[in-house]
């Protein structure tokens, strides 16, 4: 991301919002006019409060201002996350969370906005300088979630889920609840759309946010002090220079919950409960884990985050609530949104000791990282062993590191797998590699499976559904997968470029989905990893293992 090279890009899609982000020095640097591709598509984006717009992408080659960089600073200081976007600036009426593809064509998150973006802003909601940074976290929180982002528009889902993120960021910034909801009841629609839910929605997911952040924070006031005042310098830009945060910084950072709006609110643990996605990895309400250990496994997993995208969060409780340990860690997964939801790469692990229970919710592309460990089992064997060392006065000391050991081969194998989406379509995927077979023969190089083979590579494809039944036979889904331990099924697609493709589908993706369970005949952009090729002349299907998928 740090390598993009904004002259060349070509906008493919955009997310229906609004927003700002931090500039990357590096991406200021711009490619000749002569080297600007033509643009792939026109950027069909949508204003904060829903209106469409369009802009061409081509133009969006300015850097951020300063007054934006330092805002959305403060606010990545309350994630506790590395920014996974780039900021550009052009001639757009606000702003837009954006994909746009980079020199090499590699798909990189953006957001683009207005260079008058933060001085509007303010004028909209009477000066106050929460306005701008409503919208800021908004936006942040899209491309933090990993928010699918395909032409058409949003979802309403995600909508509500950036809206409850602005909402608790801006509670540890020092926003009172009305400012908080200010932008969005003075600029929404009072009518909701297939994008955008109505504004009275969208104002009651900020509250949510906004009051789990108070909870969490025993119910103190947070509009004085440091707090107030350094916000209100960074968002009126009368400081030049970017901001250390005032708030907590990485890897301890507190920040929200994202929650699915589908998710009933009596399957949530009490607010102090929550493993942060955003900043604290780890979460030991038992306290009897040893601390210097567990700060060294949350550099470990802040640094995962950092360098490969992939997030994983680790939650001992003493209280279940009533769910088993399987239905609180895909709770959380839900409402976390825990690693980028386009790829699936992220987990959360629960361990409730004193009720001798455990589960790891994968995501259902780390799960692939998984499919060879047990963790569920070593844990429970953790709880037996460890547990009664645990409850003596010394706690437990260097059972802490066998805790965390069951989820090494994971993060090892995470943290050396590609999580960018290279290839736009199968075709493009597949004729690349056929490119590449031609080069090795003609030049009678040896096979390298790392450079030459397409398996394993991920992609983005659309097509229609052409049947929810897992297809078998020759050439069709592999029997011993359908029958494994991880549940799989499998549906037939055909892709817009003309490939016969089977998607392997996880149990408990269709969830995490904000579109909802798959559709015989209904049309969708898919994301996942490659896991054979196929042949047209024979009918054999290409597989692929499904990541996620946003109905067109």
């Amino acid at each position: 991301m740090r390598n993009l090279h904004r002259a060349s890009m070509t906008a493919v899609a955009a997310l229906l919002t609004c927003g700002c982000g931090q500039a990357d020095d590096a991406s200021r640097t711009a490619s000749s006019a002569a080297r600007v591709e033509a643009i792939a598509s026109t950027l069909q984006a949508c204003s904060y409060d829903g209106k469409t717009l369009q802009a061409d992408g081509s133009a969006l080659t300015g850097g951020a201002p300063r007054d934006c960089a330092s805002a959305v600073t403060r606010i990545m200081g309350y994630t506790g996350l590395p920014a996974n976007f780039v900021v550009v600036s052009g001639p757009v009426p606000n702003a837009a969370a954006v994909i746009l593809l980079d020199d090499k064509r590699v798909p990189r998150r953006v957001i683009a906005f207005n260079p008058e973006f933060m001085q509007a802003a303010e004028a909209q909601v009477g000066g106050s300088v929460w306005g701008p940074i409503s919208i800021m976290a908004h936006e942040i929180a899209h491309h933090l979630s990993g928010h699918t982002i395909v032409p058409g528009g949003s979802r309403p889902e995600i909508e509500l889920e950036a809206d409850k993120f602005s909402g608790y960021v801006l509670q540890k910034m020092g926003a009172p609840l009305a400012d908080a909801q200010r932008m969005i009841l003075t600029v929404g629609s009072n009518h909701g759309s297939p994008t955008h839910p109505a504004k009275d929605r969208r104002a009651a997911s900020i509250r949510q946010g906004w009051a789990e952040a108070r909870a969490q924070s025993g119910g103190l006031d947070c509009r004085s002090g440091n707090a107030l005042a350094a916000s209100t310098r960074i968002a009126s830009g009368s400081t030049g220079a970017a901001v250390t945060p005032a708030g907590p910084t990485p890897p301890s950072a507190v920040t929200p919950p994202v929650a699915n709006a589908s998710v009933p609110a009596r399957t949530l643990p009490t607010p102090g409960s929550i493993p942060f996605k955003y900043g604290r990895f780890i979460v030991d309400e038992t306290g009897r884990l040893d601390p210097a250990r567990v700060r060294t496994m949350e550099q470990r997993l802040y640094g995962l985050a950092k360098n490969a995208g992939v997030e994983m969060s680790i939650l001992v409780v003493n209280d279940l609530k009533g769910l088993s340990a399987n239905d609180y860690a895909w709770a959380m997964m839900r409402q976390l949104r825990v690693g980028k939801l386009d790829v699936g790469n992220g987990a959360v692990a629960v361990v409730a000791p004193r009720q001798r229970q455990a589960a790891v919710a994968f995501g259902p592309g780390l799960a692939k990282e998984a499919e060879f460990s047990d963790p569920n089992k070593q844990l429970l064997q953790w709880i037996d062993a460890a547990w009664p060392n645990c409850e003596d006065a010394d706690g437990c000391a260097g059972w802490t590191d066998t805790l965390f050991s069951p989820f090494n081969g994971t993060l090892f194998w995470a943290e050396r797998s590609t999580w960018t989406i290279e290839y736009r379509s199968l075709s493009a995927l597949l004729d690349h590699y056929d490119a590449v077979d031609a080069e090795r023969r003609r030049t009678k190089r040896s096979l390298n499976p790392q450079t030459d083979l397409p398996n394993g590579k991920l992609v983005r494809v659309a097509g229609r559904i052409t049947s929810l039944r897992s297809p078998t036979g020759f050439g069709q889904a592999n029997a011993r997968l359908l029958s494994g331990k991880l549940g799989y099924t499998a549906v037939s697609m055909t892709t817009d470029d003309g490939h016969d493709l089977v998607l392997y589908v996880a149990p408990r993706l269709a969830p995490l989905m904000p579109s909802g369970a798959l559709k015989n005949g209904a049309r969708y952009t898919a994301v996942g990893r490659l896991h054979s090729t196929g042949d047209k002349a024979s009918k054999q299907a290409s597989t692929m293992w499904l990541f996620s998928y946003d109905e067109i």
